[in-house]
């Protein structure tokens, strides 16, 4: 992916989604969104656009994680969802499970799912869900393998490779189909700015295995000079020990001389 390309395409006055321009939290985001993408996605542009285009509307075109309501703290956050079924202490924790990250999950159950893709317990620690590294993630897999679709579909079921968009239905892999009608244009929006930029990301791969300096043949290569073969004028063999006797006897007695 040409990734200068796709942030030109998203500044163009008809892009559909940004306008002409991009704040750095924005181009920041979105780049987090990609680099998760790349590691962890499924190589499809329209998982990616749908992506995309969810975190544009859930985070109200911030692109990075939010708190719900887009609260500056937890008490401000507790203070919005109070009247929500999901706005009560749970757990033996105590923490409120509003919406956290670019994907806003809810609900205690959600954090729980979502805990080993995080690599923390979010049910202890749901701020983490804050992390853009963390929340990225998050968002690509569970788009993927359906966690928060009451039927446990993929974004794939609804957007094949192969055939036609289903973007009503879509909408029910994060939030039943709430809004579906603006995020299906979002899609179309940065569906189009993919395909501009040549496509998805891909991970880069492992670096080669250093190859060994070539050898001179000119030079051979030095080896150490082998240690002295002592050998007992007696019994004919090497014997180290042997040896070292004899030289403090030959010693001794030329003292004694």
């Amino acid at each position: 992916m040409d990734r200068a390309k796709l942030f030109a395409t998203l500044r163009r006055r008809d892009s559909g989604v940004f306008g002409t321009s991009l704040s750095q939290p924005q181009v920041d985001g979105i780049n987090g969104i990609l680099d998760a993408f790349a590691s962890h996605g499924d190589r499809r542009k329209k998982t990616l656009a749908y992506a995309l285009a969810t975190v544009y509307h859930e985070t109200g075109r911030r692109m990075v994680p939010v708190r719900e309501g887009f609260a500056r703290d937890d008490a401000g956050a507790r203070r919005i969802v109070a009247k929500r079924a999901y706005g009560k202490p749970a757990g033996k924790y105590g923490h409120v499970y509003y919406g956290r990250g670019q994907v806003q999950i809810t609900w205690i159950e959600n954090y729980e799912r979502s805990s080993l893709d995080a690599g923390y317990d979010l049910v202890a620690y749901p701020d983490k869900m804050l992390d853009p590294v963390i929340s990225a993630r998050v968002l690509v897999k569970g788009l993927i393998d359906g966690r928060w679709n009451g039927k446990g579909r993929g974004i794939a079921h609804y957007l094949p490779s192969d055939g036609p968009d289903d973007l009503k239905n879509a909408r029910r892999t994060v939030n039943i189909t709430d809004k579906w009608e603006l995020i299906a244009g979002y899609y179309q929006a940065f569906l189009a700015a993919i395909e501009a930029a040549g496509g998805v990301p891909v991970a880069d791969p492992k670096p080669p295995a250093p190859v060994p300096a070539p050898v001179d043949a000119a030079k051979p290569p030095q080896l150490s000079a082998p240690k002295p073969n002592v050998i007992d004028q007696k019994t004919g063999k090497s014997d180290w020990l042997t040896a070292l006797i004899n030289a403090i006897l030959a010693a001794w007695k030329g003292n004694k001389a």
